[in-house]
């Protein structure tokens, strides 16, 4: 009998072991989904073949005209391991994975154009030829003088830099020496002051993009007038200050490589990771 009662509660505990199994096995899983997801964001949510995307043509009939250009967004360029004990890991290309990409732009034919470019081609005083390609690096870390810069210099191309000015001289970030060293293959952009998100007032926003529009002006930066918002997103009140100072283009984070004149000041861009280009549908 003791046997008997003993076989039972071992049949119970394992009943409701499985049961528990059941119930919860969709709730871990989705735990474990958001958790790579936000380990590797660049191989999961910047990829084109994932996010639903429309074609030229049918973005042209809203915004256009409209074209196919692939601007890439960096953030820091150092070694992985570095990277990791920073805690930047989530935001970081290493060098190696920078030179595959630009080998890659090289060996596929693309032309790396400049803002300037952009702009021309926007406003239709430019025509597009061939694949298109634009370098861009958010937030103006030391890393991109000491491991980015040498890298560009190396294939001769340009890349803009998208500079918070109040977090200039600071460590971990670019000094204006470095920046004046840089300027013949960097073109540095405003990126607010103090790295501002758009989600404040006229009068926040006047004032941040205001003072880093005037130092990037007085040290001879950013005479095409372009921009970066801050976390990516834009806002109305951010819009319109761009348009009172004359800004020309003004990038989100947001994901595509169709650029619109009609949508100048929200324009798209494409982060990317440590993996090939081509999984970035380029």
């Amino acid at each position: 009998m003791p046997k008997l009662r003993i076989l039972i509660l071992i049949f119970i505990v394992v009943f409701a072991f499985i049961g528990a199994v059941l119930v919860f096995r969709h709730p871990i899983k989705k735990k474990i989904v958001n958790k790579i997801e936000k380990n590797i964001p660049e191989k999961i949510l910047s990829n084109p073949t994932v996010l639903p995307t429309k074609s030229v043509e049918d973005v042209n009939k809203l915004y256009g005209p409209c074209f196919k250009i692939s601007v890439l967004m960096y953030h820091h360029i150092e070694e992985d391991v570095d990277a990791k004990a920073k805690k930047q890991s989530s935001l970081n290309v290493s060098p190696d994975f920078f030179r595959k990409h630009l080998e890659y732009l090289r060996d596929k034919g693309y032309r790396v154009i400049e803002p300037k470019d952009l702009i021309a081609i926007l406003n239709g005083s430019q025509k597009i030829g061939g694949k298109l390609a634009m370098i861009t690096l958010d937030d103006a870390y030391s890393d991109n003088y000491s491991k980015m810069y040498p890298i560009l210099k190396e294939f001769g191309y340009k890349a803009t830099i998208f500079t918070p000015t109040g977090l200039v001289n600071n460590p971990d970030y670019l000094s204006l020496d470095q920046m004046k060293e840089m300027k013949d293959s960097v073109y540095f952009a405003n990126h607010t002051w103090s790295h501002h998100s758009s989600a404040g007032t006229k009068e926040v926003l006047d004032k941040e993009i205001g003072t880093a529009d005037l130092q990037l002006s007085e040290n001879g930066f950013n005479p095409e007038k372009i921009f970066a918002y801050p976390y990516g997103n834009p806002s109305l009140e951010a819009i319109n200050v761009l348009k009172e100072k004359k800004y020309n283009i003004a990038f989100t984070t947001k994901h595509g490589n169709i650029l619109c004149r009609g949508k100048a000041l929200e324009l798209s861009r494409i982060r990317v990771g440590n993996a090939p280009l081509s999984s970035y549908g380029l």
